[in-house]
């Protein structure tokens, strides 16, 4: 079994989270799945969490334990991996035991929206991971999911290890909630999690460990090397590198955040993703050119983001 990830792990490595690739029955397609995950390994990128983007929500138990049994299968032994359960609480508590099975150590809670309120979201929370044995988690997707004094506890208690932040807001520097949330836990507690489009403020400003990225399952070198930019505080250099994935979330707000991203893997030529889970769908066709065009500047920047890395070791540079 792989161990718990600790706060340092996070700090190590951009979050990659990939779409799940499925034949087209629905079953799931184990060698595109692998094709996906040595890509994003060879970029550098040791986490991968599966849960929104795979549209692991309208996974059905059977479905999700063969999704994750060919994940697990296909990772290398120093690629640390996250599931998701959830998001409504009798799911979740029917996956703990398929994720224990399978040996996984890092298992994050997909937000539920409605019926819940912050204290019934801070019991369900302690309730799963006393049934799973360790902390989890907590993925944090609207304003005053939990409040920030609970969240504390949470972490004090161990039932929560980790917090995912993915509050959206016009403005990433105006976001009374996440300053709460960072008075309350620490910024070594928490990743941001809405790709690169608030990253300039939480990485850069505010000091979170990490991210969490879809982009970064096409371009995982150019991320990794995005992460040290504004983790050394060259934030100007990582503001110019974050263009083709700004771009990129852009296009998926417009079209579909997990549509984008499914479909764009395939563009991209990393693997033939298929079809989505129902019930989301697949891009329609007159919306593939200006997906694919997003596609395209994240290659170049993956290539222009190769070449730098392999002169670097060639003069024996880092980065940072």
């Amino acid at each position: 079994m792989r161990q718990p990830l600790a706060p340092a792990d996070y700090a190590s490595s951009v979050v990659a989270v990939p779409p799940i690739a499925l034949n087209a029955d629905h079953s799931v397609n184990a060698s595109a799945n692998e094709a996906i995950i040595k890509h994003i390994e060879a970029g550098g990128v040791n986490i991968l969490l599966y849960g929104g983007n795979a549209n692991l929500y309208h996974f059905g138990l059977d479905d999700y334990r063969a999704s994750m049994e060919a994940i697990k299968a296909s990772t290398a032994p120093t690629t640390h991996l996250i599931t998701s359960v959830g998001s409504d609480f009798g799911k979740a508590m029917a996956q703990v035991p398929i994720v224990r099975h399978l040996g996984f150590s890092n298992v994050m809670v997909l937000p539920t929206s409605f019926p819940a309120d912050p204290a019934g979201v801070a019991n369900g929370v302690r309730k799963l991971a006393a049934a799973f044995g360790s902390g989890l988690i907590l993925y944090l997707k609207r304003e005053n999911y939990v409040e920030p004094d609970e969240l504390a506890k949470l972490i004090s208690e161990k039932a929560v290890s980790f917090v995912k932040y993915a509050v959206e807001k016009s403005e990433a520097a105006d976001d009374p909630y996440l300053d709460a949330v960072l008075s309350a836990i620490g910024a070594e507690y928490l990743a941001s999690g809405m790709g690169e489009t608030p990253i300039h403020d939480h990485l850069g400003k505010r000091k979170l460990t990490t991210y969490t990225s879809g982009a970064v399952c096409i371009a995982p070198t150019a991320a990794s090397e995005l992460l040290e930019l504004y983790k050394s505080g060259r934030t100007a250099e990582a503001f110019e590198l974050s263009k083709p994935f700004l771009h990129f979330e852009k296009v998926r707000m417009m079209l579909g955040g997990l549509q984008v991203l499914h479909d764009g893997l395939r563009l991209s030529g990393v693997a033939d993703t298929g079809p989505l889970m129902p019930m989301v769908s697949n891009l329609p066709t007159d919306k593939l050119a200006r997906a694919s065009d997003a596609v395209e500047a994240l290659k170049s920047a993956e290539e222009q983001a190769v070449s730098r890395s392999l002169a670097n070791r060639r003069r024996g540079v880092h980065v940072s």
